[in-house]
Parts: structure tokens; sequence; C-alpha cells
């Protein structure tokens, strides 16, 4: 019986303690006791937020951590953003920053609803033009306020954008009523996917969206130098 617990156990790592940090570490805990839970922020304030919970905690910068958990092979089976930065987009950066990659506004994208620029030039859009319910279940086919039905989801319109780019999206997906994440397997699939449209003057347009809200950032492919990817900074499945 302890074996079929502990493999069906889900392991969550949490980035950001703050207000929707602390929440999704409460809300994953008593949606499931046994989860195994660790939670990331470099404010030692912030991480005594949720000092009654049993949870693993580490003081220290999301991103670095979270590439030190995956090169030591820890088990993540979602990793759950709760930053307020593109953690998807910053973390693949971050392991593309030394070759020939630039991070770029993203370009005029016509036709997505409630959209905004952000200060570093990412790209915020919602299919709500209201604050959404912090405990939203995101049900498939309508939206929890209007009773309206969503007749494509947002990740679906964002993977269907066409352009001078190509347009990947990495799936945010419920795991508790207003928690959402992905597995460290859509960082590897996306990267990979990366090294094969490397060309010059290339731009890749990527995106984190569940079926509502998304933000998509761009990278730019230089043509002075082959780029390659060290077998070092690959992510384990």
């Amino acid at each position: 019986m302890l074996k079929e617990v502990m493999s069906n156990t889900r392991s969550y790592f949490i980035i950001g303690c703050g207000h929707f940090g602390s929440q999704a570490a409460e809300k994953l805990f008593r949606k499931d006791p046994h989860s195994r839970i660790t939670v990331v922020d470099k404010d030692v304030k912030a991480i005594q937020k949720i000092s009654s919970l049993p949870v693993k905690t580490i003081l220290g910068e999301g991103i670095s951590s979270l590439r030190q958990c995956l090169i030591k092979g820890q088990p993540i089976d979602y990793i759950v953003p709760a930053v307020p930065l593109h953690l998807a987009f910053e973390f693949l950066w971050s392991t593309l920053k030394s070759y020939d990659v630039t991070r770029v506004k993203v370009p005029l994208l016509s036709g997505l609803p409630n959209s905004m620029i952000g200060k570093t030039g990412d790209f915020y859009t919602s299919l709500a033009n209201f604050l959404c319910p912090e405990d939203c279940p995101e049900p498939a086919e309508y939206c929890t306020v209007t009773k309206q039905r969503r007749p494509k989801p947002l990740y679906q319109i964002l993977n269907e954008l066409e352009g001078a780019f190509e347009s990947r999206v990495i799936r945010s997906q419920q795991l508790a009523p207003g928690v959402g994440g992905y597995p460290p397997a859509a960082l590897s699939g996306l990267l990979e996917n990366i090294k094969k449209k490397m060309a010059p003057r290339r731009t890749i347009l990527i995106s984190t969206s569940c079926r509502c809200h998304g933000v998509t950032s761009a990278l730019l492919f230089s043509p002075n130098k082959q780029t390659r990817i060290p077998h070092s900074f690959l992510i384990a499945e």
C-alpha cells in the first residue's frame, strides 16, 4: 500500500512565495496532503508565511534553483510559476544567453483579445476583460463568470499565430482552482524545438498560456556565429 501511495505522489516546484505562491502551496497541500511541495523565494519573510505547511523551502533565486534541481535529477512533476515575470521564457533565455540569441520586443500581434505590453516588452493577452476569481476552476467550454461559451482556448489561438516568426506555446495546466503549472518536459521539449529552428534573423515567440490568459515573449537569432546548446544545459525528462 505504501509503495502504491508513493508511486502516485506528485511533486510540485513553486517559484515565488508571494500572494499567489503561498496560496498555491496551501491549495495543492489541501488537495493532496501526500504531495511533495517545494517552494522557492529569495525573501525569507515570504518563506516564513508558509512555515506551518509541511513543505520544503529554498531561500534563493527561482530560475537558478530550478536549474540546479533539474540537473541533480530531483523529481518534479509540475513547475508552478508564481513570480511577476515570464518564467518559462526567462529560463529558456538564460539557457541560451551565452549564444547568439537576443531578447526582442514582441512584434505587433493583431486580433488578440485584451492585450497589453509589459515593461520588458512581453505581450499579455486575456480572454477576460475583468478580474477573474482566484479560485476559478477553468472549465473547458465556458467562462465561470460570464457563463459564455469559449469558442477556442487562448493557448490554441497563440499557437496558431502566423507571421514572420515561429510561435511556440507552453500550456499551463490547472493543478488546483486558480493554480497552474507545467511539467519540466514542456521546457525540454520546447528547447529541442528551438534548437531545430535556429536560423539567422529568425524570431521565435514563446508563450505560456492557460485557457484564458497568456504571456508572450520573443527571441531573435543573430547571424554572427553558429549557435549550439551544450549538453549540460539540456533538461532531463
